[in-house]
């Protein structure tokens, strides 16, 4: 597949990114207020991200061809990928504020629980 079917791809994928970070900047009340979070989520991330996950799913997938992977296996190899800079880009863009003083202790598996509506947000009382 070419660089076009990885964009689209890469379009609803950086769309997910930006909310989980949303998600996780609100959760652990980060940043100034909600609509400069947007702004930069917006307007400085999502840009990047989109070119990076597109770039990433078509490298991936190139590379599997000159292996001589079959067409079906090369675009699964592309997608993988878009899922790994994803998960790498989500480790990065939150680890650069595990000194960000918040309220909440730093504890992502309480995050997911919170973002996949497991559990309500724990207030520590501060």
């Amino acid at each position: 597949m070419g660089l076009c079917f990885y964009s689209v791809i890469s379009i609803p994928t950086t769309l997910f990114f930006i909310h989980l970070m949303a998600a996780y900047w609100n959760y652990y009340e980060i940043g100034i207020n909600a609509s400069a979070n947007s702004f930069s989520l917006i307007f400085f991330v999502a840009p990047v991200m989109l070119i990076l996950f597109t770039i990433s799913g078509y490298i991936m997938s190139n590379l599997a061809q000159r292996v001589r992977m079959k067409k079906r296996a090369s675009v699964g190899m592309g997608i993988l990928g878009v899922i790994i800079t994803f998960i790498i880009g989500f480790i990065v863009i939150s680890g650069e504020f595990s000194d960000y003083p918040r309220p909440i202790p730093h504890n992502f598996l309480e995050f997911l629980r919170y973002y996949l509506g497991l559990a309500p947000k724990k207030d520590y009382g501060i």
